[in-house]
C-alpha cells in the first residue's frame, strides 16, 4: 500500500530523479517528511538543471532540528512553521535572498515568506492544509466535534496523529480549550485525564493514520487534509471534517540549513518549487493546498474549489496556529506526553 501520508518514514532515495546526475557527484540533497514531494518535480528538476537530488525522510520535527544541529549535510529541508523561530535563534538556517527567488511574486499575501525578526527571509511557504477528522462513513456518522476521537462506540476504531503537539491540540479543542493555552493546572487535571481515558480507546497513536482508515483498522482518526484527500482514492467511503470546535492550520516551508552544502543549488530548487505549473504538479500529486496564488488563478490547481482544502473565509475564523508551548508550558506538556505514553 502506498506511504500516504507526509508523516510516513521511507529510507530511500529519489533515485528516478538521481540515476544520471548522481553519478556525476552533483546531487541535491533533501530532508524532507515522507511522501511529500511529487516524483516529477525531481524529474523536471534534474531534466532542467542537469542537477540530481536525493531524499532522507524524518517523521517529527525534533529530527529535522537534531540532525541540523550535529552540522548534517542537507540543502533544503521542510521545516513546519512553529519550529522556524527556534531553528533561527540555534543559527541552523541561513537567510534567503530576495531578489535570488523571483517566483516569490507567485505566493498569495496571506501566504509569504518567513521574516524574523532582524527582517531577514528565512523560509519560503511549501505548502499548507489543516488537521483535522478523517472518517469512514460507512461505519461513522459526520462526526461534528473533536469530542467523537473520545467516544466509546468507536473503541478499537480510532486512532490520533502519533505526536505530542497533534495529540495535545485535539484534547485541548475537545476541551473547548485554547490550543495554546499556557494553564499548566487545566492541561494537568483537565485534559490530562481526558487523553488517559481516550489511550484505553485508541487503535494506535499512529504515524499513518491514512493507512489504517483505507485498510478498515480504524474508521475514524485525526489526519492531516491532504493526506485523507490522497487515501480517498483507494477508499471512497472516506470524508474529512474540520469540526465545530476549528482546528490546526499548519504551513510547511522550505528553507536552507547553515550547514549546506550547496546553497546556492538549494536557492535554485526552492525558486524552481515557486513556479506556478510546478506548484500545481505538487498540490495536485500531494493534495495539500498550495501557497502559490499564480498557478491557483491560472486554473492549474485541481482542488482550488474544495472548501475542504482550501477553508471558506468563514472557517478559517475558527482555524489556529498552534505555537507546541514552546516556552514555561513546554516542559509540563513534555513531561504528561511521556508519562502518557509509558502508562
Amino acid at each position: 500500500m502506498p506511504g500516504l501520508s507526509r508523516r510516513s518514514f521511507h529510507r530511500l532515495l529519489g533515485a528516478g530523479a538521481c540515476a544520471t546526475a548522481c553519478s556525476r557527484g552533483t546531487t541535491l540533497a533533501l530532508y524532507n517528511w515522507g511522501d511529500y514531494l511529487a516524483p516529477e518535480v525531481l524529474t523536471r528538476f534534474t531534466a532542467a538543471t542537469g542537477i540530481g537530488v536525493t531524499q532522507d525522510y524524518y517523521l517529527a520535527e525534533a529530527e529535522l532540528t537534531a540532525k541540523l544541529a550535529g552540522g548534517a549535510a542537507y540543502d533544503v529541508v521542510f521545516p513546519i512553521d512553529y519550529v522556524l523561530e527556534r531553528m533561527r535563534k540555534q543559527a541552523l538556517l541561513v537567510p534567503l535572498a530576495r531578489d535570488k527567488l523571483p517566483g516569490l511574486a507567485n505566493l498569495d499575501p496571506q501566504f509569504g515568506p518567513w521574516i524574523a525578526a532582524d527582517n531577514q527571509i528565512y523560509a519560503v511557504p511549501y505548502l499548507w492544509g489543516t488537521t483535522g477528522i478523517g472518517y469512514d462513513s460507512d461505519h461513522v456518522e459526520p462526526p461534528t466535534s473533536w469530542k467523537a476521537l473520545f467516544d466509546p462506540k468507536y473503541a478499537g476504531k480510532i486512532s490520533v496523529i502519533d505526536s505530542k503537539g497533534d495529540v495535545f491540540d485535539q484534547a485541548l479543542l475537545a476541551a473547548g480549550m485554547d490550543i495554546n493555552s499556557t494553564d499548566k493546572p487545566a492541561i494537568r487535571e483537565r485534559v490530562y485525564p481526558m487523553l488517559r481515558a481516550q489511550k484505553d480507546l485508541l487503535r494506535a497513536y499512529d504515524a499513518n493514520p491514512a493507512r489504517a482508515l483505507v485498510s478498515g483498522e480504524t474508521w475514524i482518526a485525526q489526519i492531516d487534509s491532504g493526506d485523507l484527500f490522497r487515501a480517498q482514492k483507494q477508499r471512497p467511503s472516506l470524508r474529512y471534517v474540520i469540526p465545530d470546535e476549528g482546528a490546526v492550520l499548519w504551513v510547511d516551508y522550505l528553507a536552507i540549513p547553515a550547514s549546506a552544502p550547496m546553497p546556492g543549488v538549494a536557492v535554485r530548487f526552492v525558486d524552481f518549487l515557486l513556479d506556478p505549473e510546478i506548484a500545481a504538479l505538487n498540490a495536485n500529486e500531494l493534495r495539500f493546498a498550495t501557497p502559490n496564488l499564480a498557478a491557483i488563478t491560472r486554473g492549474l490547481v485541481a482542488d482550488a474549489g474544495d472548501p475542504a482544502l482550501y477553508p471558506s473565509p468563514e472557517t478559517r475564523k475558527k482555524l489556529f496556529a498552534s505555537e507546541q508551548w514552546f516556552g514555561q508550558t513546554e516542559a509540563v506538556v513534555d513531561a504528561l506526553w511521556l508519562e502518557l505514553r509509558s502508562a
